[in-house]
């Protein structure tokens, strides 16, 4: 109920009080004349009174009826105003439950989209390793012969310099489909007694798919050429395994330990201008195994 249909309540209660105050009075003078059996002068006294008490009674009927009419009034537009707040809480709680599903359909949806983007970086990592394998697959060799292409030779020197990267493995070859799995690995700043001054290249024995077929300890002479890409005078080193060696046995693990030429060639002539050891920033690499006496 608002402040002003209150405060009208509260007159029309005082009104009532008043006007059941008046009409008591009246009873009582008519009921004392009565029983006094009164004279007409007497009577005649109290009749203004009685007529101006009447006519009060009267005028605060009518005032009564009058606020009775506006309290119904005000109590039907109450009713409407209720029906209306109702109305809009229930809007404002509809609207309050559909935004609350709303942020857990967006909530759902962004933890979708992250599983996806997991998903898809999943799956650009395998295949990037994919095309990896399929890169090294096509390099490989299977005559026992590795032709090597070092690529970005300037940063792969400095990094050797700085020692970010002392060494670089080349891709794998075979002796045959079913032999030898082999690499090479060059120190580009040279190692052991080739560090600082010479390039050190390596031969590596590694693990392979049919190492039970094979005959151990490995005994093929290995050649190392440094291909001058101006065909003039290719740099070259060989040599025979040392069967005691345990670079040469049968591997346990994914590879053996390096062997070969740690002074293969002076750093400082890499840079001939009478050769083109390192050209377009590449420089090529030959590794050759003997596989005549194999069968």
């Amino acid at each position: 109920m608002s402040r002003k249909t209150a405060e009208q309540q509260s007159k029309l209660e005082v009104l009532e009080k008043q006007l059941k105050d008046l009409e008591n009075k009246v009873t009582f003078v008519i009921s004392q004349n009565q029983s006094q059996d009164a004279s007409p002068v007497v009577g005649s006294q109290f009749e203004p009174i009685i007529n101006q008490q009447s006519t009060l009674v009267e005028e605060l009927k009518n005032k009564m009826a009058i606020l009775n009419t506006k309290v119904s009034t005000h109590e039907g537009v109450i009713a409407v105003l209720n029906q209306q707040t109702e109305r809009d809480a229930h809007s404002m709680r509809e609207m309050e439950r559909k935004r609350r599903e709303d942020k857990e359909l967006i909530e759902s949806l962004q933890r979708k989209i992250r599983a996806q983007d997991r998903i898809i970086a999943l799956k650009d990592v395998a295949l990037a390793e994919q095309d990896l394998r399929i890169q090294a697959l096509e390099k490989v060799s299977y005559d026992g012969i590795l032709v090597w292409k070092i690529t970005d030779f300037t940063k792969k020197q400095q990094d050797a310099l700085s020692g970010r990267t002392t060494s670089v493995y080349s891709p794998c070859f075979f002796t045959s489909r079913h032999g030898y799995k082999m690499c090479a690995r060059i120190y580009l700043n040279g190692d052991g007694m080739g560090k600082g001054n010479h390039i050190s290249l390596f031969f590596v024995i590694m693990k392979g798919p049919f190492d039970a077929l094979l005959r151990w300890p490995f005994k093929q002479k290995v050649t190392f050429m440094l291909l001058d890409q101006n065909n003039r005078e290719h740099i070259i080193d060989a040599f025979r395994p040392d069967p005691t060696s345990s670079s040469f046995k049968r591997p346990t693990s994914d590879m053996n330990i390096a062997s070969g030429c740690p002074l293969f060639m002076p750093i400082s002539q890499v840079d001939s201008t009478h050769h083109a050891y390192v050209k377009d920033d590449v420089m090529f690499m030959k590794v050759i195994v003997d596989t005549s006496d194999l069968a």
